[in-house]
């Protein structure tokens, strides 16, 4: 299960790198931007005032996606990721605005995954192990 769960993590990434590198908007604009934007009162982010700065998140996305084979680096890098974007949602900063709907939007969807990896395998933080081709954990 939990191998199953870092391979749909895995084409997820690949598809939002994708999008954040040649049509950002549809990840800043999108329906859940918005839902939290209204629920939190957190600013919406706008796709073209910094399109370098989306083609490094596409770029970071790929580099999750090939250490994500080791899965307790990828959970753990889940689990790094979501409360440091909801701490910069929460620490209130309206002169740099760093807090926003299309941050606190992946951090919510990291702690998910985390916490579904977790559930599908509660081994998978212990380090020195990974899962191998056929779903078994083995240690190296």
């Amino acid at each position: 299960m939990a191998q199953t769960l870092i391979l749909v993590k895995g084409v997820a990434d690949v598809a939002v790198a994708a999008i954040l590198a040649f049509q950002p908007s549809i990840i800043y604009d999108s329906f859940q931007a918005r839902a939290v934007h209204s629920l939190s009162g957190l600013h919406l982010s706008n796709a073209s005032l910094a399109p370098g700065f989306n083609q490094s998140i596409a770029c970071m996305n790929i580099i999750v996606l090939i250490w994500s084979r080791l899965v307790y680096f990828s959970v753990a890098m889940n689990l790094t990721f979501s409360p440091l974007g909801f701490l910069t949602c929460a620490i209130p900063s309206k002169e740099s605005e760093l807090g926003s709907a299309t941050l606190l939007s992946p951090s919510c969807n990291h702690l998910l995954f985390s916490l579904a990896i977790l559930w599908a395998d509660p081994g998978v933080l212990r380090f020195g192990g990974k899962i191998d081709h056929g779903g078994k954990k083995k240690t190296t």
